[in-house]
C-alpha cells in the first residue's frame, strides 16, 4: 500500500458519528465550506451531500437499484410523490391524449 492509503478490514465499520466527510481541497471549486458526504440527519434518515456541500452534485455510474423512488414536491401536481404513481398518471395522460386526437382525425 502506498503513502497516505488507510485499509480497513472486517465484517463491519461501526462509526457513531452523524457526519461523514470527504473533502480533497484540489478538486474544490469552492476554496470554502463543509464537505458532508453522508449525514444521519435529524429525521433519522441518511442523507448523501447534505444541504448541497458538494457543487458538482451526486454522480452514480453503473447499475442502480432502488425499492422506491419519491421527488419531494410533486405531490401538489401530482397528489402522489411516488415516481411510479407519477409515470402511471403520465401514461393514462398520454392514453387519453392519443384517444382524443384519434377521434378528431376521423372527422
Amino acid at each position: 500500500m502506498g503513502r497516505g492509503v488507510v485499509q480497513v478490514e472486517g465484517n463491519e465499520l461501526f462509526l457513531q458519528t452523524h457526519d461523514i466527510k470527504l473533502d480533497d481541497p484540489e478538486r474544490r471549486v469552492r476554496p470554502s465550506g463543509h464537505r458532508r458526504a453522508l449525514v444521519h440527519d435529524h429525521q433519522d434518515g441518511l442523507t448523501i451531500n447534505y444541504n448541497g456541500d458538494y457543487p458538482g452534485g451526486v454522480k452514480i455510474k453503473g447499475t442502480t437499484i432502488c425499492d422506491t423512488i419519491r421527488l419531494q414536491g410533486m405531490r401538489n401536481v401530482f397528489d402522489t410523490d411516488s415516481v411510479a404513481h407519477i409515470i402511471t398518471a403520465l401514461k393514462r395522460q398520454i392514453d387519453a391524449l392519443e384517444s382524443r386526437i384519434e377521434t378528431l382525425e376521423r372527422r
